[in-house]
């Protein structure tokens, strides 16, 4: 009898805790017997200038884990040229591609479903132009009749415009050479052309490669270039949820740069496969941004009088270029960085 109830007992005891541990189990939701699995992470393709310093604040919120943070899973497709990244998300092989100003300003007057999204870099004296000394090229109006190479319809076609100008020249003063920016520095090297219009990292390649007989002219008058996240209209307005939340993560980005400078610095030049000497070289011109400003319509703006005027389009009228950036996206997440007057 005193076995039976001792077994009694400890059958009880062990039945209690049971129900305690299944009640508990259930209580707490996020066990793993009972909770949901997370959600699946959306999927983003970025097109992304991957030889450009511009698209750092990318490569650091992907280190970060800010995009995984917020529920995405990003791949980046890499290109060498903004020109040729936004083709591929006009094109519908990515969603998003990231830009300077130069291509978006193209496709929009071609009429193309072009949005811009945010800037999230911005740019000073880091485009211009490399020239060879033994060709004689100790200025830039000494240009007039040599072979320049420049990817066309870039910012280093702008440039070169924007420099001749001053001395007033153009682009039909020099022969033009198409070509493409990962092309540029053996080029020049080998003396298949004169000069080169370019950006970094390939501007310091260039003077490195050329040693003494290299002549540098860097772009001046307070220039700021804009390197933006931009994508087709259609997708930038099927999704805005996911927009916000890549935006979201590109702020978190921003801030851990703004607070770990040199952190921040160390994580891009790795993940980018950059020289660092170049990356600090320039970096006190280079600033990561998340924004909408001013300066962004009033360059495409300029930028659209100089295609017209160098007869580089057929089309002659301004866009609508408030239609083309869209504003939506960044106002419901940091409203504040939205500064473009409409």
């Amino acid at each position: 009898m005193m076995h039976d109830a001792k077994r009694t007992r400890v059958f009880v005891v062990a039945a209690l805790g049971l129900f305690i541990f299944l009640a508990i189990a259930i209580w707490q939701k996020d066990t793993l017997w009972f909770s949901k699995p997370p959600p699946p992470r959306q999927k983003i393709s970025l097109a992304v200038t991957s030889t450009y310093i511009g698209s750092g604040l990318l490569y650091l919120a992907l280190d970060q884990a800010y995009f995984a943070q917020q529920g995405l899973d990003v791949t980046f497709i890499p290109y060498t040229s903004g020109r040729d990244a936004l083709n591929a998300a006009l094109g519908q092989r990515a969603d998003l591609a990231t830009s300077a100003n130069i291509p978006i300003m193209f496709s929009a007057m071609q009429d193309l479903p072009v949005s811009i999204v945010a800037t999230i870099f911005t740019a000073s004296r880091d485009h211009g132009i490399v020239a060879r000394h033994d060709r004689g090229i100790e200025h830039v109006s000494e240009l007039r009749g040599k072979r320049v190479g420049v990817t066309l319809q870039s910012d280093s076609h702008f440039i070169l415009s924007t420099m001749l100008a001053r001395e007033q020249a153009t682009l039909n003063d020099v022969q033009v050479v198409s070509m493409a920016p990962e092309a540029m520095v053996a080029a020049l090297q080998t003396g298949t052309v004169d000069a080169i219009s370019t950006w970094e990292p390939m501007m310091t390649a260039a003077n490195k490669a050329l040693g003494k007989n290299a002549s540098e002219f860097r772009v001046e008058g307070g220039y700021f270039f804009d390197f933006n996240l931009v994508g087709r209209r259609d997708w930038t307005a099927a999704h805005p949820g996911q927009l916000q939340k890549l935006i979201k993560a590109l702020l978190a980005a921003k801030q851990y740069a703004d607070e770990n400078p040199q952190a921040a610095r160390q994580i891009v030049v790795k993940r980018m496969h950059m020289d660092p000497t170049i990356f600090n070289f320039v970096d006190s011109r280079y600033r990561f941004v998340v924004q909408l400003d001013q300066n962004l319509l009033i360059m495409l703006e300029d930028q659209t009088r100089w295609a017209i005027q160098a007869g580089l389009t057929t089309n002659k009228t301004m866009p609508d270029y408030l239609s083309a950036i869209d504003m939506r996206h960044l106002t419901a997440v940091k409203p504040d960085a939205v500064t473009i007057v409409r």
